[in-house]
Order: C-alpha cells, then structure tokens, then sequence
C-alpha cells in the first residue's frame, strides 16, 4: 500500500474514532449528571478517568482507565472543564483535517463553498429576502418615478447587500426565536417609505425623518383622521403584504424548478460583492455624518452617501436628528458669551406674528381673485395702518428648519455654522427689552433632553436657552389661537418698559378643519371652482380657506388690542402651503427635485407690517422706510437684521446689506431655499 492510500485510511478511520468519542463523550455526560444529581446529597464518591482529566484527551484505544474517586462537588466542577477540553481536543483535529482537504481544493471550488456558506441565510429565509429585494428594488423605485419624487436614475446593486444584511439578521434572530422582530422592523421600515412616498411624494429623507421625529402627540392625532390619511394607510399596507404573498408565491414556484432556483441563488451571489462595495462606500459616508459636529454640514456633498436603499436613506435622515444633540452645548455658550452691544430704543413696542403654512395666494391681499378669507387685514390695509410686502421666501417647507434660521443670525455665506451665531431674542433681551413668547406649538415645561425637535427643543424648550432668551414664555397650548390671546400681558404692561412680543400661532397647520370653531364655516366643497381635483379635494380647499379666515380674525384682534400703542408689528408665516393650486396635490412635498409652482406655493410667504397712528406721528422716518423696501424681495433668514434696525440694536452680527430697511440692503443677495436651491433663477424659467 503507498503513502497516500495509507494516509487517506488513518483519516478516514480517525474521523470515525472522533464521531465515536462524541457519542460515548455524550453518553458520560449524561450518566455521570445522573451519579451527581444522586449522590450530591450524600457526598459518595465518583469514578472518573484520570487520564482524561489530567491530559485533556480521550483515553487511546485499548489502554486501561487508571480510576480514583473524588468528592461529588469536586467532580461536579471538574467534569465539565474535562469534557470542553476533550472537545475541543476533538475539534482541532477535525478542523486540521479540513484544512488539509480545503489545501488540495482549486480556487474556483473554495469560492463556491464560500458562496454556499455566504447564501445559507438566503437558502434558509427565502421569502424574507425575496421580500425585501421586491420592495427595496421594484415597488418603492416605480412609487418614486410615478409620483415625480426621485426623477434620477436608481442603481439597484447597492440595495442588494442591504437587503441580504436584513435576511442575515432575521437568520440570526431565528435561532432565538426572535426572528419575527426583524419581520416587523423591515415592514415598518419598506412600507414607511412607500407611505412617505404617498403623503409626501418623497422617500425618506432628512426633511420626512424630522416631520415625523417632531410631530407631537396632537399633531399625529389630528394628522391621521386628517383627509386621505386613511387611505395613504390602507394603500402602504396593501403593497406591503402583496409584495410578502407575491414573493411567497415566486419562493414556492421556485422551490419545484431547481434550475430556476440555481439561477437565482447564482445572480444573488453575483450582485453581493458590487453591492458590498457600493454599500461599503454609503457606510463610510454616513459614519462621517453621524460624527458630524454641526447639522448644517449632512447636506453637504462630502457627507452624501448613494441614496439608493431605503435602509440607508433612513439612516442619512437620521444622522441629522442624532448630530443636533452635540449642537445643543455649543449654542448655549454662544447664546451666553455674546454681548448685545448698544440700543436705541427706536421703537419701544415691537410685535412679531408667526403664521403657520400661509398660502399668500388664498387671500385677496395677493390674489385679486382669491375669495375673501382676510376680510380684518384688507380693512387695515385700506386704512393705511397695513403695508404689505409682495416679495417674500422662506429658506425651507419645514418649520423647525425655518425657525433655525428665522430666529438665529446666520446665514449662508456668514462664514460661521449656525451653533456659532446668536439667536435675536437674546439679544433683545442682553439690550434691556423685555421679550415675551406665547406659543401655541411649542408651549410646554422645559427640558434638557428633547434633542430631536429642533424648534421646540433646541431653541425654545432647553431650560437654559429659555433663560437666555425670554422674560416669559406660555407653557400651555389652546385648541384655537383665539383662545390664545388671554395669555397676553395687557397693553400698558406691554408699554411701561422697550418690549418685544412674539406672538406664534398654529394657523392653517393640517389637519385644517381642527382650525377654526364651527361658526367659522363659511366656505363649503361646493362653493369652490377648482379643476384639479374632485369633491374631496374641493372640501379640503373650502377648510384652509376657512382657517384662513380664522386666522384673519385672530390676528385682526391682537392688532386692535394693542392699536392705541406706540407699537410696530411684523407678520409672516415660517412657509407655505400647496392647496390643489395647480396640480392633484396638497400639503408639502419634499421631493429632489424643485419647479416654479413648488417654489410659488410652498416656499413664498406673506410679509405683512402693522403700525398705529401713533408710531407713525413718532417715527415717521421708520414709517417711510417701511414703505419704501414693500417691494424689494426678501428671505426670512434675514428677519433679525430687520428687527435690530427697527429696535436700533447695534450688535456684532448685524448686517446692513441683509437688513431690508437699511439703504445698503443688497438686493442682490441669493435668496437659497432648501439649502442649494436659487429661488429667483428658478422662478426666471417660469
């Protein structure tokens, strides 16, 4: 016999001697628990084989035990620590042998047992896999081009390794029994994109992530008996558990075509290496993000990962929630350290309405045409206490977003990050005014850890922020803003010392119907004449209109409070709102891409100064500089220049080429929206 047979035999026969021993090694185990669970109690003594215990190897063949006897609690913790060596002993050679035989395999037959090993959790959850792969690559791709969302070209690879590193965690999971925990976070998560992608006409994204992060419990109440709402559900939930019966379905057609399977597991393996390496690239990029200092740097383009799986689009909308947290330390020593500089006083009494999801053109004060929902606002206008401003855009179509820039001194191109500048309130308050807050959004007890809502928790909520910038603040909310006006300080409280009111209301926010008291019902589905969409449609029209005549008495009423004042009052909305003005859609989107309409209707806002006769008799060269700049164009970032000059605060961030009352005004300057967008060369292509 030659060497190779021989050695071929001495393996082959001591593969069978190691499966000999795991058996017996079994077998003792079992027996010697017995012994151990009988004689514990009486302290006998046990039998058990030196050489096992003092080599750590099974006994050869043929050679006698040499036996001695040891207490029971004795044995009981040595048996165990003998039979782990003995297997691992066992497991060595086995492995050793293994690779003797992976030694003579060619390349080509290692990358297919690598393969077969890398498929088995795709072998062992077919339908999950299918599943997600269904969704992730077909359905949500086909839901982004059919709603505009996402025109450019998807690349499919990347999702692919997602996709297997969810059916590698449900495989995992599955030997604990917890693999339906996976089933549920991939539904939720597949089917929350296909519901973004229906309300939203986006997929995830850092603007959906932060709508849902800071809708508070009486926003999602009223946003899910809102119109459509139901049946955006009902549609999400549809496609989701047709595509689990679809890909159970191709998982048992396939399972009778073995070649087909073949196929299949054979273009996976194929697709897994690209898409690792694409992926890899994603996760680099969202580790940068998420160990960002600043949330103004994620949208930059070195923090861009390829957007091309839900799993990972989800996380880049996170990384923006997640790095606000780190900014919250840095604000509040700039807030500290900074210094107000000097003040005039110019205008002693300064009231700042914020309106909410304003759409200028439902109201005759822009629109001619528009049916009359700001009956108190025209009466104002025509009396000449009302200047309205024809020009005005906010930044972003999200509220948190615009209050960021609306209320702190940055702005693009300052050179700074926004955590480095200051917010207006506070130093309105460092000049000597008095600045009052009465919110009915934010309204609440202050904390410190509510990082994920950037307005109410970042700027006005954090105990130490709210210190710094106001002399009182509301902390509780009303149904209707009318109810509102009861937690205002009276006039001559107001008037005794220089003061600052920021009057925020909840306006035309969805659910609309939730605006206004029932004897507000003055327009009905079929008083309104649109031919973009149906009766439902016409219904929700007939409901903003109504909340906007609401919203005129409201702000109709504080105005009147407080006519017989020394007062100047600046009204805007933090952004607008679509109403089936010119296409089947209403609410916001936030899609990647930007048109004139969008840009008309959802990012133009009115801008609106109140003044009393009496602040026209004192100041009347303020009084002429409002009238002058109604035209010039404007962006609510710049709204702090604007209230430093009319209280004639000298601070360090101001800036006259922003402020547009100041005769350096540049009205030149870029007004950006949504970060990178130029609103007047998009509307030049209109």
């Amino acid at each position: 016999m030659n060497r190779k047979a021989t050695v071929e035999k001495f393996l082959v026969n001591t593969l069978k001697f190691l499966g000999q021993e795991k058996k017996i090694l079994g077998q003792e185990i079992k027996i010697v628990g017995q012994e151990i669970s009988e004689c514990w109690p009486r302290n006998k003594k046990l039998s058990v084989q030196k050489s096992e215990f003092a080599t750590g190897k099974p006994s050869p063949p043929g050679m006698p035990s040499t036996g001695f006897r040891l207490p029971c609690p004795v044995a009981a913790v040595i048996f165990p620590f003998g039979c782990i060596a003995r297997l691992k002993y066992m497991s060595y050679l086995c492995r050793a042998i293994k690779r003797n035989e992976l030694l003579k395999q060619s390349f080509s037959d290692r990358c297919c047992r690598l393969a077969q090993s890398a498929l088995l959790p795709v072998r062992e959850m077919p339908v999950f896999f299918t599943f997600t792969l269904l969704l992730s690559c077909v359905v949500i791709p086909v839901a982004c081009y059919a709603t505009g969302a996402f025109p450019k070209p998807f690349v499919f690879a990347p999702a692919v390794f997602d996709c297997y590193l969810l059916t590698l965690s449900a495989f995992a999971f599955k030997h604990i029994r917890l693999a339906w925990l996976v089933w549920l976070t991939s539904i939720l998560l597949l089917g929350g994109e296909v519901f973004s992608l229906l309300c939203y006409q986006s997929p995830y994204s850092m603007t959906v992530l932060q709508l849902i992060l800071e809708t508070n419990m009486r926003e999602a109440t009223e946003f899910l008996r809102g119109h459509g709402v139901a049946r955006w559900l009902a549609m999400s939930a549809a496609i989701t558990l047709g595509t689990i019966a679809m890909a159970a379905a191709l998982c048992r057609v396939s399972s009778r075509m073995p070649r087909l399977r073949r196929a299949c597991l054979l273009s996976v393996a194929a697709f897994l290496p690209v898409s690792a390496l694409c992926q890899a690239y994603s996760y680099f990029r969202l580790w940068q993000a998420y160990t960002a200092d600043v949330t103004t740097t994620i949208a930059e383009n070195k923090y861009m990962p390829l957007r091309n799986s839900p799993l990972v689009r989800f996380l880049y909308g996170h990384a923006l929630n997640v790095v606000s947290t780190k900014e919250l330390g840095k604000l509040v020593r700039t807030v500290r350290q900074a210094e107000a500089g000097s003040c005039t006083y110019r205008s002693p009494l300064i009231l700042l309405l914020i309106g909410e999801s304003y759409n200028k053109y439902h109201s005759p004060l822009y629109n001619p045409e528009a049916r009359q929902t700001t009956p108190g606002l025209c009466r104002l206008r025509d009396q000449g206490s009302l200047v309205v401003y024809d020009d005005a855009v906010a930044p972003y179509n999200v509220t948190s977003k615009t209050f960021r820039h609306m209320f702190s001194t940055y702005y693009p191109g300052c050179g700074r990050e926004w955590v480095d500048c200051m917010l207006f309130p506070a130093v309105f308050r460092k000049a000597g005014y008095r600045v009052w807050f009465i919110t009915n959004q934010f309204a609440g007890e202050e904390n410190n850890k509510d990082h994920h809502d950037h307005a109410g928790g970042t700027i006005f909520n954090q105990s130490e922020l709210r210190r710094l910038q106001f002399t009182h603040m509301n902390t509780e909310s009303t149904r209707y803003d009318m109810e509102l006006l009861s937690q205002l300080p009276p006039a001559d409280t107001l008037a005794a010392q220089p003061s600052l009111l920021i009057f925020h209301m909840i306006g035309q926010h969805e659910d609309y119907r939730e605006r206004y008291p029932a004897e507000y019902s003055h327009f009905t589905a079929d008083s309104i004449r649109n031919p973009y969409t149906d009766k439902r449609g016409r219904q929700i029209v007939a409901e903003y209109d109504n909340a906007t005549l609401y919203n005129d008495a409201v702000v109709t009423a504080l105005l009147e409070k407080y006519a017989s004042q020394d007062v100047v009052a600046v009204y805007l909305s933090d952004h607008g709102e679509e109403i089936y003005d010119w296409r089947n859609s209403c609410y916001r989107t936030n899609s990647d891409y930007m048109t004139p309409e969008i840009a008309r209707f959802q990012y133009e806002i009115p801008l609106l100064f109140y003044v009393s006769d009496s602040y026209k008799a004192n100041h009347p060269d303020l009084y002429g500089e409002i009238l002058s700049a109604r035209h010039k164009p404007f962006l609510s970032t710049m709204l702090p220049f604007l209230l430093f000059h009319l209280a004639g605060i000298s601070q360090s961030d101001y800036d006259a080429s922003l402020d547009i009352l100041s005769p350096d005004y540049d009205e030149s300057y870029p007004r950006i929206i949504r970060d990178n967008i130029y609103y007047d060369e998009i509307m030049s292509t209109d």
